[in-house]
């Protein structure tokens, strides 16, 4: 992890705090201008090591893309990918104006892009 810019604090795990997902997240990042809050997990899966990656703002408001991008990069690396879900609604969990990203393994690339393939 670059963590140029970033401050560890203590995770809710290391302080015994919170139940489920929440407990089980066991890093805790703040950047220097205290604006954003980043709380990681790692969780295996059928392809690979995935941190779950929650965040919000020091506002507690919608948080731009271009900042979660940007989290991302500086925290994970700027050729990772990382995916935002949006659940089934008997899935969803909306109790705290946060948002959560999967970033995938290192190599991980999804099966489709923005960018259009080369003509042959």
């Amino acid at each position: 992890m670059n963590l140029k810019g970033w401050i560890r604090k203590p995770s809710p795990k290391s302080l015994n705090r919170g139940t489920g997902w929440f407990y089980e997240m066991d890093r805790n990042y703040v950047d220097i201008g205290m604006n954003y809050c980043v709380l990681i997990r790692t969780i295996d899966t059928a392809w690979g090591k995935v941190e779950h990656t929650c965040m919000k703002n020091a506002a507690s408001t919608d948080i731009p893309w271009i900042e979660m991008q940007r989290i991302k990069n500086e925290l994970f690396g700027e050729e990772r990918v990382a995916v935002e879900v949006f659940p089934p609604e008997s899935e969803l969990v909306d109790a705290a104006n946060m948002y959560h990203m999967w970033v995938m393994p290192e190599g991980f690339q999804l099966p489709f892009t923005l960018r259009r393939e080369q003509q042959k």
